[in-house]
């Protein structure tokens, strides 16, 4: 395997007259790594991984053709993997103004699809109109296509966080919903490779207006990396989905906190992390530390959810933190 370092400049070129483009491919006989933290962009997808991303017998083709993104179609520039992959890290994907096709600038969202599934808009992801893109903190995240779009109506329900974390030889999986005039069920999946998704759960939502804190217990789970998601069940018969919570027992046991007001410390037992970084409940990083240390100290955060996401010996994990 051939390993690379690569930094490119991403562009927004503008698409019209031509149709689907190669802007890169990898073959059987050898394999690329783009190292964690370092910035690649295949003509104006721009990924900058959490940990190691390797592609291997795969490329990534560019078309202006929008795709069908209920209820309203996405924006003319489209990227396609020939394979799916699964990534962590953050997503960006540029664009012009003239490709906007009919959705509000102010108003996209990052969308990708994975194989067999409908294009879905990320409800956490971020748009900059001024530079014009949208970003994605992803978690594991399987795609194999990648555009942007908006959901055209504001829902009456929406997830303000979802975490989980273990709980003796248990998991436990806690989610805060907002809603208005409409309540949803919700479906619990979990999975070990991010690919193949297992129902182990309902919860029955319920009624009022306001947040909501609903929780499930993984009883016993399976050795090894977990990942588990939300189906969220409207009432209006459309299903959402949530972020991905990953977890691992053997990584996540040796993380300890300590929760102080607007703020904490965060103890590393063992293994020190490569890299660590703090996102909010709306999936933007707002803090990233690339320095190997036992101890770390996070001082003036505003009240909320965050989630601080590490990665140890090459594993990534995630601690939920609620700041008083």
């Amino acid at each position: 395997m051939r390993t690379y370092i690569l930094l490119f400049i991403g562009f927004a070129g503008c698409l019209s007259g031509y149709a689907q483009t190669t802007v890169i491919s990898v073959g059987g006989a050898s394999s690329m790594t783009i190292k964690s933290g370092t910035i690649f962009s295949a003509d104006s997808l721009v990924l900058t991984p959490g940990t190691d991303f390797t592609l291997s017998s795969n490329n990534i083709q560019v078309s202006p053709t929008a795709v069908t993104v209920a209820p309203a179609p996405g924006i003319n520039r489209v990227f396609t993997l020939g394979s799916q992959v699964t990534f962590t890290g953050t997503i960006q994907l540029y664009y012009q103004p003239s490709e906007l096709n009919g959705n509000p600038e102010s108003s996209l969202l990052y969308t990708d699809s994975a194989v067999g599934g409908a294009w879905l808009a990320e409800g956490s992801s971020t748009v900059n109109t001024t530079s014009h893109f949208v970003q994605y903190a992803a978690a594991a995240q399987p795609f194999i296509g990648a555009t942007a779009s908006h959901q055209g109506i504001v829902l009456a329900i929406s997830l303000v966080s979802f975490a989980g974390a273990w709980e003796g030889n248990n998991i436990g999986l806690q989610w805060v919903i907002n809603q208005s005039r409409e309540a949803a069920d919700f479906v619990v999946d979990r999975s070990t490779d991010g690919l193949t998704w297992t129902r182990i759960g309902n919860v029955s939502g319920r009624s009022g207006d306001g947040l909501y804190t609903y929780g499930f217990a993984d009883i016993a789970p399976p050795a090894g990396p977990l990942l588990y998601r939300l189906e969220i069940v409207h009432s209006s018969g459309q299903t959402t989905y949530s972020n991905i919570v990953r977890l691992r027992k053997d990584q996540d046991s040796h993380v300890q906190l300590l929760i102080k007001s607007h703020g904490a410390t965060v103890y590393f037992d063992g293994a020190q992390p490569s890299s660590i970084r703090l996102v909010n409940a709306a999936g933007q990083t707002i803090w990233t530390d690339k320095t190997s240390r036992s101890r770390y100290d996070l001082d003036g955060l505003p009240t909320g959810v965050y989630f601080l996401q590490y990665e140890i010996n090459g594993q990534p994990g995630i601690k939920r933190l609620l700041i008083p």
